[in-house]
């Protein structure tokens, strides 16, 4: 008989939407019987009788989280130079390394 494999979950931020009907989601989850964690990114909506569920959810590996960094730092510093806009990129937050654990920094 397998064992349960539990997953320990640790949500990096939550991202509102224009509504309160739906949200985006960033967290680290991991399995009981592994020692890598992975990033995962969900679209989830709030239904009154069910509470928040997941529409869709993107598992972003490892090796994809320093270009994703990358991307999201190049957007960053090219809204600065261009003045201080009123973009959704502004509540994006910055993922700082992994190499086993994520670190997330909202600034």
């Amino acid at each position: 008989m397998k064992a349960k494999v539990l997953r320990k979950e640790t949500i990096l931020n939550v991202f509102p939407s224009s509504d309160d009907e739906h949200r985006l989601v960033i967290a680290v989850q991991q399995d009981s019987d592994e020692v890598s964690s992975r990033l995962v990114l969900r679209q989830e909506t709030h239904a009154e009788d069910v509470g928040w569920f997941v529409q869709s959810c993107v598992v972003i590996e490892p090796e994809q989280v320093a270009g994703l960094r990358m991307a999201l730092s190049a957007q960053t510093g090219r809204r600065d130079r261009s003045r201080h806009s009123e973009s959704s990129l502004s509540r994006v937050p910055a993922i700082l390394r992994f190499d086993g654990a994520i670190t997330g920094n909202v600034g």
